[in-house]
């Protein structure tokens, strides 16, 4: 499998650029009704304040223009069809699916981009039409879960799951097959720090046009530069971590799971963007060193990514995985899997897929 992530922001920009944007680069400029707008990393150098709405309906241009840049990104500029799974919070699924069905299937979907890379001609406008053949839309924890068990870990046994995402925290017990929906449980996700850490901030510095999406930024980093200088913020990092853990994370676990749960397993996964920090995974161990293995997968960044592209590659059958997409489309990142030609390996087979484990709406194109 091969994957792209682009940070989840967007900027309008009416101001031509010096530079080509080059996809291969994730350089991303695109153009929606007469508006252009840079997107991820381009959105960071080129823009002021770029931003995203947390878990903005598939109705807002920003979620739209994420959508466009992934399948840009998967497609490499080149029309054609596809079979795409993408995902929502388990509690914005029911609001959400219908919408995205729209969006994604009500008609092709026309890319508007600008990439001279192609051609060494800068500024030159282009465009690709893509026909969503097929797209299933689930919950994002069902994602993470197929990935667990269809994946490279091939998870067989119960396992509990969290998945640490930017905009929300989501848990689940996966057992006899299923989720247990008793155990899903939404909270505040690594925003909650992150904001912490941006209030901690403001009381000493003038912030100016920093937003949270860039404060996120250095988050990550564990560094900024304010009034010239650069500050260390690793302790205060860890201080917001700390507290994120201690007054969201692990209150909810005490409700999400009973000791009749921890009776059916000995693991718990750990996936998203928050199973990137040390700290926060040492503090799922100190908790439950006496019952539970901490297991962070490989690639656990793109965990729901990589369940939605074995769900769409299920859906294209056998020999036609490279049509198959799978979009998370997060708060912090937009994450995109597709197949990797170098791979000889096919995820996809002759036949409908499996149901058992999941909750989905599914749309075929023409049916």
């Amino acid at each position: 499998m091969k994957f792209f992530n682009i940070p989840s922001v967007i900027e309008h920009h009416n101001q031509p650029l010096l530079l080509q944007p080059k996809i291969e680069e994730r350089q991303i400029e695109l153009i929606e009704d007469r508006q252009t707008y840079l997107v991820g990393e381009l959105a960071l150098s080129e823009g002021l304040s770029p931003y995203r709405n947390i878990n903005s309906s598939p109705e807002d241009t920003d979620y739209q223009l994420l959508a466009k840049a992934g399948i840009l990104l998967a497609l490499a500029g080149t029309s054609g069809e596809v079979a795409i799974t993408t995902g929502f919070p388990y509690t914005t699924y029911e609001l959400y699916k219908q919408q995205a069905v729209k969006f994604f299937t009500e008609k092709d979907l026309f890319i508007d981009y600008t990439a001279g890379s192609y051609d060494g001609l800068a500024n030159t406008k282009k465009r690709m039409q893509v026909t969503v053949k097929h797209l299933d839309v689930m919950p994002e924890i069902m994602g993470c879960i197929n990935a667990i068990r269809k994946g490279s870990t091939a998870e067989k046994g119960n396992f509990f799951i969290v998945s640490l995402g930017y905009g929300t925290c989501e848990t689940g017990l996966c057992a006899g097959g299923n989720l247990v929906t008793r155990t899903c449980m939404s909270v505040a996700g690594l925003r909650y720090a992150v904001n912490g850490l941006k209030n901690e901030l403001s009381r000493e510095f003038n912030l100016g046009m920093k937003n949270e999406h860039m404060i996120n930024q250095n988050f990550q980093q564990g560094s900024i530069v304010l009034n010239r200088k650069k500050k260390d913020l690793v302790e205060l990092k860890r201080t917001q971590i700390d507290s994120y853990y201690n007054d969201v994370i692990s209150p909810t676990l005490k409700k999400a799971f009973t000791d009749l749960d921890f009776e059916k397993t000995d693991r718990i996964y750990l996936v998203g963007g928050g199973a990137r920090y040390p700290q926060l995974v040492e503090l799922f161990k100190a908790e439950f060193e006496d019952i539970l293995k901490v297991i962070v997968p490989e690639n656990a960044e793109q965990i729901a990514s990589i369940g939605y592209y074995l769900r769409s590659a299920e859906w294209c059958g056998p020999g036609l995985a490279n049509q198959a997409i799978g979009l998370d489309i997060g708060n912090a990142y937009t994450s995109i899997c597709i197949a990797d030609p170098k791979e000889k390996v096919d995820y996809s087979y002759n036949g409908t897929p499996q149901q058992a484990e999941t909750v989905s709406t599914v749309y075929f194109k023409g049916v």
